[in-house]
Order: structure tokens, then sequence, then C-alpha cells
């Protein structure tokens, strides 16, 4: 190993490496920022890991230090699926992308995955039933009890209430949004 650079040695079952990733405090989540870390380590093994703190004009940093070893497989993330939103109606669409952005906004208020808060079928689901009180909220899969009481009241409020409801069985013009 004598040749070998210091910032990568070999192992039993491929490669290790180092990664130096520092870290700036963020006042806006009260902490530091994750993303940099997941994308170092994305489909690596974490070996060990080193923290630093400093101060930098003023500002708290982390320096992290990160030895990385092959997980032996390649991980593939999933190839994304149907657009849940590709049924919709223009104006629907509109609400669609509302209700994402408050959803993503509010995720990250609230230091959760945009998932947990609703999934992009549910938004979407919810942009096709336009539900007005919490039951027909509730009446959506995968959204209960804990996701009204914490989201219910925000996420109806944003539903217009002049947006038509449309029939069981929706004409092409009410997909398009023409219907009367």
């Amino acid at each position: 190993m004598g040749a070998t650079p210091p910032s990568i040695a070999e192992c039993e079952n491929g490669t290790m490496d180092i990664r130096i990733i520092t870290l700036r405090y963020s006042d806006g989540i009260q902490g530091f920022p994750e993303e940099p870390l997941h994308k170092a380590t994305a489909g690596r093994e974490v070996l060990e890991a080193r923290e630093h703190f400093f101060v930098h004009g003023n500002v708290p940093h982390m320096a992290v230090v990160l030895l990385l070893g092959d997980t032996g497989e390649v991980r593939r993330r999933r190839p994304p699926g149907p657009d849940p939103a590709e049924d919709l109606s223009d104006d629907r669409k509109s609400l669609y992308r509302d209700l994402r952005s408050w959803r993503n906004e509010r995720a990250k208020t609230d230091g959760v995955p945009s998932y947990v808060i609703a999934r992009n079928v549910q938004v979407a689901e919810i942009c096709k039933r336009l539900p007005r009180t919490m039951a027909e909220l509730k009446e959506i899969e995968g959204i209960g009890e804990a996701t009204c009481e914490k989201y219910g009241r925000d996420i109806l409020a944003r539903i217009p209430e002049d947006m038509p409801r449309m029939s069981a069985n929706p004409s092409e013009a009410e997909k398009r949004g023409d219907a009367q």
C-alpha cells in the first residue's frame, strides 16, 4: 500500500476513500445541511466518520471526515413511475403544483421528508377529489388521523372553494377543464 495515494486504499471488497466535507451552519434550518453528506455517501458504506467543529467569520462550521467503502453492489435508483398528475386538468395541475410547493416548504419547516406530509400520488388524489372536510380528506388512501390533525386544515385551505368537483366518470371536457 506504499504506492497508494493517501486518500484511497484497497480493501477486501473494493476501494475505500476518504472524503472531507465542510458544512456551514444554516440559521434557516437551525443546523447543518445534510444533503452534502447524503450525496457523498450515496451507494457507499460509511466505515468511519469523524467531525470537527470550528468557527470561521463568526459562523459555526463542521468538517466531516468520512472513510467510505464499496458496498460490493451497485445501488440503482428505481426508475421514476408514472406522473401522478398526468390525468389532471390544467386547473387541477396548477393546484397540484401549489399543494406540492406548500408541502415541500412545510416539510423543510418541520424538518421532515416531504412524503411524510403527503406523497405525490396523495397530492394528485386530493386534486382529483377536492375534499372539503376532514372526513373527505381521510378517505384518501394513506391520509389518516395524524396527517389530518397536523396538516389537514392547511391542505383544505389551499383548495379553491369555487373549483368544481368532477363526476365519478369525468368526461374529456372535464379532464381538460372545459366543463361548466
